[in-house]
């Protein structure tokens, strides 16, 4: 979840069908448990934050801290507290502004570097933070398919460009993912110039995607004119038929130039256009669906099913 939208106050969220709850102590630590007190199954999100920065159970007091320890018991505070009135606690770091959460007890997969975060070169715009009903997989399929343009976008974004466009390089297999390369021609709206600031008819964008396994994307855009823009895109599984979109923008532009907000109007009328095509489909959160008939043009997406495949494979 983006951290610019959280205050720090008891929040409940949903990871792979765990509800979870997430606070930030007064030392500035945040901690993760199972939003169920040990005590009579209330949830700790309705819960405060005490001065000594444990989370207050709203029902009978009862008191976490971050490590799940059940701190304090109002109802009998002379006797020692039992282990099984602990708690189950998980990993969670704070990074990109963005807090990460590890439900296993050891990660699989770093987290994705951002380089273009690190570099600072780039003013950053937080784009959606918004529930789909589809599987994250295939909001990330999405991101890797290369002619759903030419369809999904009409109105917005009007691809011109001859269909097949060879991908420039073929695809790259990298050890987070794997990386292509991919032009796009586009017959030019006032939107998207407004947005890009290129006037010609038809401008030319250099499109560099990067799967970051399992559930990320980054997509590098450079226009004719130097602007740049990369889309750094999370899709965040909630249970077995919906997701968590994170979404947003890195650009090398200023605000005066391309104000935040006709970026994100012109995003927003992008990103419904292919929300409407992914909750009509099938929304089993599954990495490898079966019975569909890839083609050629497919090739991101059937190396990102093969890669996953092999990587459950290893982690079973």
């Amino acid at each position: 979840m983006p951290l610019e939208a959280w205050a720090g106050e008891p929040l409940s969220v949903q990871l792979l069908g765990r509800m979870l709850v997430l606070w930030r102590c007064t030392d500035g630590q945040i901690g993760v448990l199972d939003d169920r007190c040990r005590h009579r199954s209330a949830s700790l999100s309705g819960g405060h934050i005490g001065l000594d920065g444990h989370l207050h159970c709203p029902y009978h007091g009862w008191a976490f801290d971050t490590d799940g320890h059940c701190r304090e018991l109002p109802q009998q505070p002379n006797q020692t507290i039992p282990n099984r009135c602990h708690t189950k606690a998980y990993q969670v770091k704070e990074q990109h502004g963005l807090v990460w959460v590890c439900l296993a007890n050891q990660a699989k997969l770093p987290i994705p570097p951002l380089s273009k975060l690190a570099s600072g070169c780039h003013r950053r715009i937080q784009g959606f933070h918004e529930q789909w009903q589809c599987s994250a997989f295939r909001v990330i399929e999405n991101g890797l398919d290369n002619f759903h343009h030419y369809f999904v976008h009409r109105g917005v974004l009007n691809a011109v460009s001859p269909i097949p466009e060879p991908m420039e390089g073929g695809i790259t297999v990298t050890s987070d993912g794997l990386k292509f390369s991919i032009p796009l021609k586009l017959s030019t709206t006032d939107a998207l110039e407004a947005t890009v600031g290129d006037c010609s008819s038809t401008p030319r964008v250099e499109r560099y995607v990067h799967w970051l396994a399992p559930l990320g994307l980054t997509l590098q855009l450079t226009w004719p004119n130097g602007r740049q823009q990369c889309i750094v895109l999370f899709a965040v599984p909630r249970d077995s038929s919906s997701c968590t979109i994170l979404r947003f923008y890195l650009r090398n532009d200023t605000e005066e130039e391309v104000s935040d907000a006709s970026v994100i109007a012109f995003e927003r009328a992008l990103i419904d256009q292919d929300r409407r095509i992914l909750e009509s489909m099938p929304s089993v959160f599954d990495p490898c669906p079966v019975g569909e008939q890839l083609i050629e043009a497919d090739q991101p997406i059937a190396c990102m099913r093969q890669l996953l495949q092999k990587f459950l494979a290893t982690t079973s």
